[in-house]
């Protein structure tokens, strides 16, 4: 979306390029122009929503999401309303899914507790600036736009929530710290596919809190010398250091490898013993 502005208008493309765009078949938007909404004040208050959106998104030239938000218009206009986007509809960057996965709760407890009855303006607000929200954030370029869905829907979720008498549940502490541990084969430091599994989950941990620094350590069993394992745990660390900086990319927080060889072994052995659950690494994330 472009940025919004005028106490929440969008600006337009000049008229002229609009009636061009206009004249062009397969868009949802034509359909939904002029209708004349049935049902109830929610749904003819969440038409007149979804149209905005819906003439927002085709002066941008995203026709795919105006036809999404014009189908939702029509659908409202005939007095079936659609339901709030669900949180797998679209990807979502993981940065916005705990937010938007509050927003979605609040939202559809409160519709479920009557707000569409009680403050069917307000409701239809909170729906569409939801929806929206969900739209901005998988585009995710525009932190202004994202905003401006964002604080567009606490707007209307208060006055819902505030009608249905409910009151927002706290949010749970935010996560400041994750530990992973991957396993290597024996005398081995190469990435394997169930290792690289468990780094995509660390990597989808870090970005979630916003780390801002991880430390990987590497271990060896007592198999072989303490020379060559103190090198072989490096090796490993290394491999998982350099894994985990090509998942996270350029926004990888501060990354410290440190090699302990057979030292501070999970499983205590003898010397010369392999033991898999001592062929390590272990990933610490701090936010």
């Amino acid at each position: 979306m472009l940025h919004k502005i005028l106490g929440g208008a969008k600006p337009f493309f000049a008229a002229a390029a609009m009636m061009s765009l206009a004249a062009c078949a397969g868009f949802q938007l034509d359909n939904a122009r002029g209708l004349t909404p049935t049902g109830d004040a929610f749904s003819k208050a969440l038409y007149q929503e979804y149209l905005t959106l819906s003439e927002m998104e085709f002066a941008e030239g995203d026709y795919e999401d105006s036809d999404v938000f014009a189908s939702a218009a029509i659908a409202a206009a005939n007095g079936t309303p659609t339901d709030p986007e669900a949180l797998d509809s679209r990807v979502i960057p993981a940065e916005h899914k705990g937010a938007l996965s509050e927003a979605h709760r609040r939202l559809t407890d409160a519709l479920a507790a009557g707000a569409a009855t009680k403050v069917p303006e307000a409701s239809a607000r909170g729906q569409a600036m939801f929806d929206c929200w969900m739209q901005e954030a998988e585009e995710n370029f525009q932190p202004a736009d994202i905003a401006w869905c964002r604080d567009r829907f606490k707007v209307a979720i208060e006055a819902m929530e505030a009608a249905v008498g409910e009151q927002p549940v706290a949010a749970a502490p935010p996560v400041t710290f994750a530990n992973f541990t991957v396993y290597f084969d024996f005398d081995s430091s190469t990435i394997t596919p169930q290792t690289l599994s468990t780094l995509i989950d660390a990597a989808d941990a870090s970005d979630e809190m916003g780390a801002s620094s991880i430390t990987v350590s590497g271990y060896a069993d007592r198999s072989g010398s303490e020379e060559y394992n103190m090198a072989l745990s490096e090796r490993r660390a290394n491999a998982v250091a350099n894994e985990m900086r090509s998942l996270l990319g350029s926004g990888a927080p501060s990354m410290m490898t440190e090699a302990f060889g057979e030292k501070n072994n999970k499983v205590v052995t003898p010397d010369g013993v392999k033991e898999a659950k001592n062929r390590r690494v272990k990933i610490e994330i701090r936010k």
